[in-house]
């Protein structure tokens, strides 16, 4: 008679855990081959441990479960190995995810990097900077609500992104830099993009190319010192009637309620 194994004795022998050999059991993979009909004991025979060095093999190339059972049904290897291939297309689009989460990684390192190392600037430097599209909500009814805005505005097209590399900012009213008031007419979004594709028209706005006095601040609330820029402007006699701020970097906490930097933009206009 051919000897049996308890679930333990396989477990023991094969290093597959007794919960994992009674879930195949439950799922119909992997069933004890003979069950004692006086105490309905199950019992596992010699010739089962090569099919569990199959499943043992298919599990660690990611093949689900389901397919293994097919690999177990089909005793054709030219069969197996087409199975296999097509496991391998899906491990390379597991390794182009994963690749692009470890860029996303690296590149939201770098900007805390970046971040950490910024400051308020101390004179207005003067860029000439070429047009540019980003998502934008504006801000109609309710001033508050301007990231509330935004999200209605980029929901589509952000749900179609494979990275999380984004810059924030927003659109200022202008006649309040004097004051020191952070006051937003609405937020934007750049994700980086040749085309935005699922966002409705009305909802891109156009940044100009131009020059522009730019200056970093700290920004907490409605609250940023634009005391440099404001007198800079008035020193050059240019207005204030577009005025943009970038955020320094994306930081993923609730960080409106602390000081983060910005990047004012004012477009030179007299």
């Amino acid at each position: 008679m051919e000897k049996r194994y308890t679930i333990g004795e396989i477990s023991h022998i094969t290093g597959v855990s007794k919960d994992t050999l009674r879930y195949y059991d439950r799922i119909g993979v992997f069933k004890p081959e003979y069950v004692d009909p006086e105490n309905q004991y199950r019992y596992y025979t010699y010739s089962q441990f090569w099919y569990l060095d199959i499943i043992t093999c298919c599990r660690r190339l990611q093949i689900p479960l389901e397919r293994v059972k097919a690999v177990l049904d089909l005793q054709d290897n030219e069969k197996i190995v087409e199975m296999l291939q097509e496991q391998r297309q899906e491990a390379l689009r597991q390794r182009e995810y994963y690749a692009r989460v470890v860029d996303d990684i690296d590149w939201y390192t770098e900007q805390n990097r970046r971040l950490g190392k910024m400051g308020r600037d101390k004179e207005i430097r003067v860029k000439h900077l070429k047009e540019r599209r980003v998502i934008y909500g504006r801000n109609k009814e309710d001033e508050a609500a301007y990231h509330i805005k935004l999200q209605e505005a980029c929901r589509d097209e952000i749900s179609h992104m494979e990275s999380i590399k984004r810059n924030y900012g927003y659109v200022l009213k202008g006649d309040k830099i004097r004051e020191n008031i952070f006051h937003q007419l609405g937020e934007y979004i750049d994700i980086l993009v040749d085309e935005y594709r699922f966002a409705s028209k009305e909802n891109i706005l156009t940044i100009p190319e131009g020059d522009y006095a730019c200056f970093t601040t700290e920004v907490r609330g409605n609250f940023a010192d634009f005391g440099i820029l404001a007198d800079w402007l008035e020193d050059h006699g240019y207005s204030s009637d577009f005025v943009i701020a970038d955020e320094a970097g994306l930081q993923l906490f609730a960080y409106n309620q602390y000081f983060y930097p910005c990047e004012i933009k004012v477009l030179l206009s007299t």
